[in-house]
């Protein structure tokens, strides 16, 4: 019997990957669909089928390689499967696949399955400042789009709408399998990755292994573990998208279209606008590998096509999410993201930020240092979260014990201190970002390895990642970047382009492993390249580990040795045991990082050396990747986070003020919880004081432009004073309120009442100025600057500052009010407040409610009335003599109008994602092999 070769008959190299063994059958099978009747054209695809089946199985192909070495013939020709056996050959190891994720995600998560949820903190945040929303949706049925619960009132549709109208959003929940949180996040990072690698051309194994190793990346374990789950989720979908960009540039427009529309358009439901920024930058990358490519290849008319598709499925996947972003566009402009403040005072606006966006400081304040990257090699390289077991047996623990501290002051001492101090990085405080050992030795060994293509977008957008990281340690670069790059100059963290290294590290790892073991190899070479990434990746430890290039001391140590009394022996004592733990911390994970790289070596030359088979290497090198990464995630999220629900709910427990705050029944008054006495609040991060209150403060990363104003020439000035006043020495009692007389931003913004403990009763505000009320003159001023600074002494109910640049409407008018005059609240609702005025003069009427133009209207007894803007950031309307009726209407048509957007081209979606699966199944079905091709 004559010998054959599957290569041979498909016409590919013995070291093919899978991508080149499809690629070749379609010529067959196109070949036979284009001459039918051709007997030879008919033979030629069964042999081709019979090929394609052998070597797209990684057992059947090793078999068959062993096979040819020994001079074998072919095995038997394989029994045609049937239609089921078709399919089930195509879809079972995806399945298998599946399953795996989700048995990781559950042993990870386990305390998911005993009903307990994650205390994340950034969910806590978002559910007192959505509260309000949340529960007048559940009264009303009506979508909320206007909160008084933060910031004296702000937009809602930013934080809270209720349900959308974008069905991306239930296609969303379908791809998650309605799995509980965190599971659903890891379960979707681990599938993203997956596609991306089954798209390349990765054997099965790899492909798991790439996507656990993405998947359980400390990045995506720290944004968990926060809450940060837009960031996670739009993350998760963007190797999705990139498989579906690459697949079309192979060609295969029709699927590669579909997935990159439906992966794009969840990437963008997810709404992590800086994380699509990145991806847009990885996107880019791409093209111009891409146009390269063909150009060299002189293809480009293929390349252009290819574009095509991509250009219309991006158009398509935006579509659906047009009310978001429409909505958010339009907010940007009014607020700290977009702001475009007239105020000068102090210098305190650059040129930059009058253009709009934040200030450059800010943005960049968590800048990472450029050897603080290598924390994703060893993670403790400048600390971090201690671990309990390490402070138990800690060096600051023992200084705190020998300078008096009874053993339960030390440790309590030694844990609040090692939270916040221990790491020492250049970042205000951050959690190491780590890649993993193997992944990092992986991807050096990609440089040896390596020939593909695609390796230069991996290596560009990896490089680029790695400077924008480093925000204002690299500023040749990022400086230029935020002063000339649209929207770059909108986003902060620049630590978080650490996403970008993070998918080319685990991309390039897993075609390193993929050219070991793929084909023939010439052993002495790959051993010369493992032996000089080992090397080249141990001496980097040994540098790091030794500590040569560090000092362990941090920005934020003198602040610690204030916090300690100063200095003094004793403080100096305490200070050396801390650095020395930081030392410790990164010995021990130096030491941790040397042994996995020994063990990583060792895996890898015994396969190589044949020492041990496949069957068995590729377990044991997976689960040495799952200890190294699980081993450092658990120092994140670990199972003693999780609590029960009940318990997650009593976070929310209303204080003593809180409760006797409730009791007042008026619907619309506002609080500042100052509670300094346990422990200080920062009343502009707090959003528990929203869950039960109509907030002064709140927590939000893009608050109102001109409420920031307020909160820096007015608010906080106010606070200062009150402050110093009840912590002063002295009799704390009613004389003191006077001071509420010398804070007239607070009263015009109705604060009725002050926490200053929560376990005491709120000290009331009798000089809060109420819903609204008319005043009797109107002080005109020449510009923002001189509108902020008379805030500061003038009584709000006898005048309203205005600035001379929205005087329209009130040239020449003195406004009227006489003794029984009135505005009175009538009926209070999130999108809809209604008035009731009665004056015998035609009068000026202010309220205390936020300005915004952006979908505000005023009816007066139903006729439109313009709203003006007085006192820097309130509302105004001139009202004729006699009584009226006053609506207040918050109907954005942007929100609207992209509602509408959304839902048509969300379903045209579904429709069109339908018609391809549909299409592709049909085109596939009658002749598809065993796998797919």
């Amino acid at each position: 019997m004559a010998k054959k070769d599957f290569y041979q008959v498909l016409g590919v190299p013995r070291d093919a990957d899978d991508q080149q063994i499809r690629k070749a059958f379609r010529k067959i099978r196109q070949y036979k669909d284009s001459h039918p009747g051709d007997q030879a054209a008919e033979a030629g695809f069964r042999e081709a089928t019979v090929a394609f089946d052998t070597l797209m199985d990684l057992d059947k192909r090793q078999q068959y390689d062993r096979s040819l070495r020994k001079g074998q013939v072919d095995p038997k020709p394989a029994k045609d499967p049937g239609r089921w056996g078709k399919w089930r050959s195509i879809l079972l190891p995806h399945l298998g696949a599946i399953v795996l994720f989700l048995v990781v995600g559950f042993v990870y998560f386990s305390p998911v399955l005993q009903g307990k949820v994650l205390n994340q903190s950034d969910m806590t945040y978002y559910l007192g400042m959505t509260r309000e929303a949340r529960d007048f949706y559940d009264q009303t049925a009506q979508h909320p789009l206007w909160s008084n619960s933060m910031f004296s009132g702000m937009p809602t549709y930013i934080t809270f709408t209720g349900p959308t109208s974008d069905m991306v959003s239930y296609l969303g929940r379908v791809v998650t399998l309605f799995l509980p949180s965190p599971v659903n996040m890891l379960f979707i990072a681990m599938l993203g990755f997956y596609i991306l690698a089954s798209s390349l051309g990765f054997r099965y194994w790899i492909r798991l292994f790439g996507a656990m190793a993405f998947g359980l990346s400390s990045f995506n374990i720290i944004l968990i573990s926060a809450g940060h789950v837009t960031e996670l989720m739009t993350l998760s979908y963007l190797p999705a998208v990139i498989a579906g960009i690459l697949l079309t540039y192979r060609k295969q427009y029709l699927g590669g279209g579909l997935l990159t529309l439906v992966a794009a358009a969840l990437m963008i439901y997810s709404s992590h606008l800086q994380i699509i920024f990145y991806g847009l930058i990885v996107i880019f990358a791409i093209a111009i590998s891409e146009f390269i490519r063909a150009w060299r290849a002189k293809t480009l008319r293929l390349f252009l096509k290819a574009s095509a598709v991509l250009v219309v499925a991006g158009i398509l996947a935006i579509l659906p999410s047009s009310g978001n972003l429409m909505i958010t566009k339009e907010y940007a402009k009014y607020s700290t993201r977009g702001s475009q403040s007239s105020i000068t005072l102090q210098n305190r606006y650059n040129q930059q930020e009058k253009k709009g966006g934040l200030d450059i400081g800010y943005a960049f304040q968590w800048s990472m240092g450029p050897l603080e990257s290598l924390s994703i090699l060893v993670p403790d390289i400048y600390g971090g979260p201690p671990t309990e077991s390490f402070l138990g047996s800690s060096k600051l623990n023992d200084a705190l014990i020998a300078a008096g501290q009874t053993p339960d002051k030390a440790a309590s001492l030694t844990s609040q201190i090692g939270s916040n101090f221990y790491y020492w990085g250049p970042q205000p405080f951050t959690t190491p970002v780590y890649f993993g050992v193997v992944i990092c030795l992986l991807f050096v060994l990609s440089f040896f390895l390596v020939r593909t293509w695609d390796r230069w977008w991996l290596l560009a957008i990896s490089a680029l990642g790695f400077m924008l990281s480093w925000g204002n340690h690299f500023a040749i670069l990022n400086d230029f970047l935020f002063y000339h790059l649209p929207y770059f100059n909108k986003f902060r963290s620049p630590s978080m382009a650490l996403v970008l290294p993070q998918l080319g590290f685990v991309v390039l790892a897993c075609w390193s492993v993929h050219q070991l073991t793929t084909g023939p190899l010439d052993r002495e070479r790959v051993w010369k390249a493992i032996r000089n990434s080992i090397l080249l990746t141990g001496v980097v430890i040994l540098i790091l580990w030794s500590g040569m290039l560090l000092d362990f001391s941090g920005p934020r140590d003198p602040q610690l040795v204030q916090m300690l009394g100063g200095d003094s022996p004793v403080v100096g004592r305490i200070m050396n045991a801390i650095r020395g733990d930081r030392a410790a911390l990164l010995h021990a994970d130096g030491l941790r990082a040397l042994i996995l790289v020994l063990i990583s070596g060792a895996l890898l030359w015994a396969f190589l050396k044949e020492k041990i088979r496949l069957k068995w290497f590729a377990p044991l090198f997976c689960v040495l990747m799952l200890i190294d990464l699980v081993g450092v995630d658990k120092r994140y999220v670990n199972n003693d986070q999780f609590m029960e629900q009940d318990d997650l709910d009593h976070i929310f427990q209303p204080s003593q003020a809180d409760q006797a705050i409730l009791q007042d029944k008026d619907p619309y008054y506002r609080v500042l919880n100052l509670a300094f006495n346990d422990p200080v609040v920062d009343p502009f991060n707090d959003a528990v004081t929203s869950y039960f209150h109509k907030s002064i403060g709140g927590y939000s990363p893009a608050k109102l432009w001109r409420y920031q104003d307020l909160i820096d020439f007015q608010i906080q000035p106010a606070i200062q004073r009150i402050v110093s006043v009840f912590q002063g020495k002295g009799p704390k009692d009613s004389t003191m309120l006077e001071v509420f007389h010398t804070s007239p931003v607070l009263n015009m913004l109705n604060t009725k009442y002050f926490i200053l403990n929560p376990q005491a009763p709120p000290v009331p505000n009798r000089e809060a100025c109420g819903n609204a009320w008319f005043v009797r003159s109107i002080h005109e001023v020449p510009d923002a600057n001189q509108e902020i600074l008379s805030l500061t002494d003038f009584n709000p109910l006898d005048s309203a500052i205005v600035d001379q640049s929205e005087m329209k409407g009130l040239e020449g008018f003195i406004p009227g009010k006489d003794p029984a005059s009135s505005v009175r609240l009538t009926q209070y609702g999130l999108n809809e407040l209604q008035y009731s005025s009665s004056n015998s003069r035609e009068g000026l009427a202010v309220f205390s409610d936020i300005y915004y133009p952006a979908g505000w209207m005023a009816l007066i007894d139903g006729k439109p009335s313009p709203i003006l803007r007085v006192n820097y950031a309130l509302r105004a309307l001139r009202i004729p003599a006699g009584k009226h009726q006053i609506i207040f209407r918050f109907h954005p048509r942007t929100y609207f109008t992209g509602e509408t957007i959304s839902l048509v081209s969300s379903l045209l979606i579904l429709l069109l994602l339908a018609i391809g699966l549909v299409w592709l199944a049909i085109r596939e079905f009658p002749s598809a092999p065993t796998r797919a091709a």
